[in-house]
């Protein structure tokens, strides 16, 4: 069976997108063509690597298998090019992070304090767990700080070994309510769920897990952009935010306050997760130790 890289991306895009009809769409290429690509493949190996559900396709196990190779495969054919002096970039830097004002800020540190004199390719990018795992698989992030509830820790160290990866735990978080200043509830000291009944809940937090997914008569607003979230707190004075302790220049800026809960709020894992060091560029390696230090 010969194979080329071509054939390998066209048969991950299958899988991102679950649809041979998007995934042609997206490749520019005629549905049916892409559909002999993978019976041909398919036929080479002797087994199915797609399965059809309500929902669209979905890998088989063996084609799970076969998958995470192209992948691998992928993965190491950019690395070879990057050899080349057309491709090298000493300051290649590829992340995915939470929605998280303290990592960006850790970022912002570590860009801000550094000489780019011999250039920088920076991509920061930021989505949720499962999204951070999926861009280290298909190497649009080297390294990816994801952040979860606690009682997923078993769940995510078993993705993260199914995928290759390496998972180290860093600091954990207990999520606070930020509210705008001349919000009544910026007045008490600890503020408690009772407090909230009849406030409108800025939703942020992954909608994937069931603990998330709250049957509430409270109004909600579902909203992940940052900025978005401050503007509400600012223009709706019983608003509040369950987020992780926020820097006190940034709460200072927008004139926000951020208290505790009474009961307790949600506690979060945050972790490094990432590559093999060797594949990584020294700048990433750089960030790698220096996020290590801090936590």
């Amino acid at each position: 069976m010969v194979m080329n890289t071509q054939q390998l991306q066209y048969l991950i895009e299958i899988e991102r997108t679950r649809s041979v009809s998007q995934a042609a769409a997206n490749l520019y290429m005629g549905q049916p063509n892409l559909s002999r690509v993978l019976r041909d493949t398919e036929a080479a190996l002797g087994f199915a690597i797609f399965e059809r559900t309500r929902k669209g396709v979905r890998p088989t196990e063996k084609g799970a298998q076969f998958l995470q190779h192209a992948r691998n495969i992928l993965r190491e054919a950019d690395f070879m090019e990057r050899l080349g002096p057309n491709r090298f970039q000493p300051n290649r830097f590829r992340i995915c992070l939470p929605r998280s004002y303290s990592y960006m800020e850790l970022v912002q540190q570590y860009l801000g304090g550094r000489d780019w004199h011999n250039g920088l390719d920076a991509i920061i990018r930021e989505g949720h767990s499962r999204q951070a795992l999926e861009m280290l698989d298909n190497g649009s992030a080297e390294i990816a700080v994801i952040r979860y509830s606690v009682e997923y820790q078993d769940y995510f160290s078993e993705q993260a070994a199914a995928r290759e990866l390496t998972l180290c735990p860093l600091s954990r978080v207990e999520y606070q309510i930020a509210v705008h200043q001349d919000s009544p509830l910026a007045l008490k000291s600890a503020i408690s769920k009772n407090d909230l009944e009849h406030c409108t809940d800025l939703v942020h937090r992954d909608t994937f897990y069931p603990a998330n997914r709250v049957d509430s008569n409270r109004p909600q607003i579902y909203v992940v952009d940052r900025a978005s979230q401050v503007r509400l707190l600012q223009t709706m004075p019983n608003a509040f935010l369950w987020s992780e302790p926020l820097p006190e220049s940034m709460l200072k800026s927008n004139r926000l306050v951020q208290r505790p809960c009474a009961e307790g709020g949600a506690q979060y894992q945050n972790a490094l997760v990432y590559k093999p060091q060797c594949a990584m560029s020294e700048m990433e390696k750089e960030f790698l130790t220096w996020v290590m230090e801090r936590g």
